[in-house]
Order: structure tokens, then sequence, then C-alpha cells
């Protein structure tokens, strides 16, 4: 299973023809919101687009009213026009988004995936031949900047006993 962090929503929503019905009936706000809220309640359930609660406990219309702060009515009503309009499907008595891995890329995200766990891979092991084919101690910067320090304190001090002269005191000059 993936654990997304994100949701995919298509800048053209309100284009899309089911949501344009959605917006023309009563409350048409109300059913975005509520939409937008079980697209979140999917991703969260993490079981391709099932509403569940735990493992494989089906969210109900009851469930989804409590949650969403609606009355059971509503809600009997709202999830009605999306299983009408197809945007949801009831599968097994569980309430699954359709075409969900469609709509989150979700073939498109394990790629990318893959992707850069080959590229790290590749980077490692390019990083450990590297390593094995040198004979050179590699010395952290911050170790050469005390050093290069303590040398040029050392370089003033040595100049100072030159420039003092024999009474202590050292030469001045303008």
């Amino acid at each position: 299973m993936y654990n997304l962090q994100w949701l995919k929503i298509d800048a053209n929503l309100f284009a899309n023809r089911k949501i344009q019905i959605l917006l023309k009936e009563a409350d048409g706000d109300t059913y975005i919101r509520v939409w937008i809220q079980l697209l979140i309640i999917s991703l969260e359930c993490n079981k391709d687009g099932k509403l569940v609660i735990g493992e494989n406990k089906p969210m109900s219309i009851e469930y989804f009213s409590k949650i969403m702060g609606k009355s059971y009515e509503k809600m009997k009503k709202i999830i009605g026009k999306f299983l009408e309009l197809e945007m949801i499907i009831l599968e097994n008595e569980v309430y699954k988004i359709k075409n969900w891995n469609e709509y989150q890329s979700i073939q498109t995200y394990e790629k990318y995936k893959e992707q850069g766990r080959l590229r790290q891979q590749k980077y490692r092991e390019k990083k450990k031949s590297e390593n094995e084919k040198s004979d050179v101690t590699v010395t952290l910067r911050n170790g050469e900047e005390e050093n290069k320090e303590k040398n040029k304190e050392e370089k003033r001090k040595e100049i100072r006993k030159e420039e003092e002269n024999t009474n202590g005191f050292r030469k001045y000059e303008m």
C-alpha cells in the first residue's frame, strides 16, 4: 500500500460536468465540500479509494453524517447523488471512490518513488567505488579551518617577537 500525504485535485475541477451538476443543486457548495471530504477520508483510509474505518469496517451514511456534521437525511441525499452520478460506487457494501487510482496517479507516484530509489542506489554505489579507488584521507573542512587559524596565530606571535626590540617594546610605524 502507498502512503500519500497529498490529495491531487485537477485544476479543471469546476469544469467537470458532474461537479457542475452538483453546483446547480440546492446547497451545491455543500456537495462539493462533502466530495472533497470524502476524497480526504479515502486518502486517510489508504485502501485504494475504499471508505472504511479501521482495517475493513465499511463506513456508513451515519458515520459520514457524524464526521462531517450533517444530518443523516442530508448526507443520505448527498451520497445518493454521488452514487447516481457514479462518483462513488458501492462495492460489497463498501463505499468506494470510483477511479481512485486514476485520479490520484498512484502508478505515477510509485514510478517516481522507484526512480528515486534507483537514483539513490546508483549514487551510493558511485560514492562507494570512488572511496575504494582513493587512497586519500578526507579531512573535514572545519578541521582544516582550525589548523589554518592556529597557523596564522603562531605566525603572528613569531612576527611580534621578531619586531620587539631588546627593551620589550614593539616597533610601531605609521
